[in-house]
């Protein structure tokens, strides 16, 4: 990843051979001054879903490419490119791929570094639907 700065603006070029470890594009790491944080997530298609997380903050997330699920503590939502969601704070949920293609989902904190997440394996345990 790249990082061009001229006067106050920051522009980020990504290395899609080398993705940033936590997903973050821009965030209080190379944009001192940032009130958010903004990053991507491909996950490809037959992947497994992601862990379970909950973080302390809600989130949007923008689905640039292809198709999948939010699976969720409340239940699963579909969606597909062009989409948008929130995810409020402390809710429990994963990604998957349900697609032929790559999925990749834009994402934002509004904080400037990822907010304190806890996780779970989404593997070993069904989505308890309940909220509790």
């Amino acid at each position: 990843m790249t990082d061009i700065i001229t006067g106050k603006y920051v522009q980020v070029i990504p290395d899609p051979a080398n993705p940033p470890a936590d997903g973050l594009l821009l965030s209080g790491n190379n944009v001192p001054e940032i009130q958010n944080c903004l990053g991507a997530v491909t996950i490809p298609p037959g992947a497994p879903r992601t862990e379970m997380v909950a973080h302390a903050t809600s989130e949007v997330m923008y689905v640039a490419q292809g198709s999948g699920r939010l699976r969720t503590d409340q239940g699963d939502l579909d969606f597909e490119r062009g989409q948008a969601i929130f995810i409020p704070a402390a809710s429990w949920h994963a990604l998957e791929n349900t697609g032929a293609e790559d999925l990749v989902s834009v994402f934002s904190f509004p904080m400037p570094t990822r907010p304190p997440t806890r996780t779970k394996d989404a593997s070993l345990e069904p989505i308890d639907n309940t909220g509790t």
